[in-house]
């Protein structure tokens, strides 16, 4: 009976020993990864800087005067009444004048100018009517040989009736400075003979400082 009881107990002792041998955890190996590969970043590929085009230059006109008449000699001037006008005078640098009705002007004879040479007109004056209309009439020996509305040029200037005098003439901020381009009439050929200016088409005075034909030409404008 001991006997049997000792192989019993044997037996149990085995099955322990043998399941505890057989219940081991067995630890896991750890899965190698890959490890990250360090990139450089992108870059943008390089370019050749772009050519840039110098500054062009800026144009100025420059007038170079032909004919000049500025009314300080009275008896030698070339410009008289014409038509509609009362109180004409030219004294103290001035042309003075005062218009009667619509069709006001001052007209000069005997320029023998060569239209080619004369690309600019330049007129100032002071408007003291209520009309914005400046007109310049042309004669030459080619083209147009008596005034006519083709051989003409339009312009519009500032008027004021506030009636500037001479004696304020100087210092007003009423003055016109009209610049005419010859180039737009194609009549403007030939020999220059008259010309006729209508100040404006209504009544009331002029003072007109000076008209001036002159060449023009563009030159690149000196540096500050």
């Amino acid at each position: 009976m001991k006997k049997i009881m000792s192989l019993i107990l044997a037996g149990i002792l085995l099955t322990g020993a043998l399941t505890a041998c057989g219940g081991e955890e067995v630890a896991e190996t750890p899965v190698e990864t890959e490890a990250a590969v360090e990139t450089e970043p992108e870059t943008e590929p390089e370019t050749e800087p772009k050519e840039t085009e110098p500054p062009k230059p800026k144009m100025v006109e420059v007038f170079t005067p032909i004919y000049t008449e500025n009314f300080d000699d009275a008896a030698n001037t070339k410009w008289k009444s014409n038509a509609q006008l009362k109180d004409f005078a030219v004294a103290d640098g001035y042309l003075t004048a005062t218009s009667t009705g619509g069709d006001p002007s001052i007209a000069a004879t005997g320029f023998d100018l060569p239209c080619e040479d004369i690309d600019a007109i330049r007129i100032r004056y002071i408007n003291n009517t209520a009309n914005d209309q400046l007109q310049v009439f042309f004669t030459t020996d080619a083209s147009n040989t008596a005034y006519s509305e083709a051989g003409s040029y339009k312009e519009y200037c500032w008027f004021t009736e506030s009636g500037v005098d001479v004696a304020g003439a100087a210092d007003s901020e009423e003055w016109n400075e009209l610049v005419v381009y010859t180039e737009y009439n194609d009549l403007w050929t030939g020999v220059l003979k008259n010309m006729r200016l209508d100040l404006s088409n209504a009544e009331g005075s002029y003072i007109v400082d000076s008209i001036e034909f002159c060449s023009v030409e563009l030159v690149e404008e000196p540096a500050a």
